[in-house]
């Protein structure tokens, strides 16, 4: 069960959910390596773990006035886009994966797009943060207090 979020840090998560008009079914999107996807029993969906150390750069809102901090600072998480692109994280993970694009293509994909809603992540507690690293895409880092969060597959 998550623990329950004080008042300040639940006031400043809605605001933050209202002005960026994300709500509970707001789909988000990343890719993930098959291999590091664990089967639910059921077709198509899967936990996914929480990145304990992420690159992202984040907006730490809950913590004073916005600053720019690492994303592993505010806790294991992992970033999703609100649009299901593939190659819109900024970092050495994602340019490997933009040199592996002739294989994904050709049905050999060892990444798939998955997805989960905004309220996937917030009824186990999880905060979310805009991430300042990335600039093609809206991205959010969602920490996930449960150490992983259930994901479907895309398409």
């Amino acid at each position: 069960m998550p623990t329950p979020l004080d008042e300040a840090t639940q006031s400043i998560l809605a605001k933050l959910l209202e002005e960026n008009g994300l709500t509970e079914e707001t789909r988000v999107f990343r890719e993930a390596e098959r291999g590091s996807l664990v089967s639910t029993g059921t077709s198509g969906r899967y936990q996914l773990a929480a990145n304990a150390h992420p690159s992202e750069s984040v907006i730490d809102l809950y913590g004073g006035p916005g600053y720019v901090v690492q994303a592993e600072e505010v806790g294991p998480g992992l970033a999703f886009a609100e649009t299901p692109a593939r190659n819109w994280q900024e970092t050495m993970e994602m340019r490997t994966l933009r040199a592996s694009e002739a294989a994904r293509q050709s049905g050999s994909a060892e990444h798939v797009e998955v997805e989960v809603t905004v309220g996937d992540i917030l009824r186990q507690g999880g905060l979310v943060y805009p991430v300042e690293s990335v600039e093609v895409e809206r991205v959010w880092y969602f920490t996930l207090p449960n150490g992983s969060v259930e994901v479907r597959e895309v398409g």
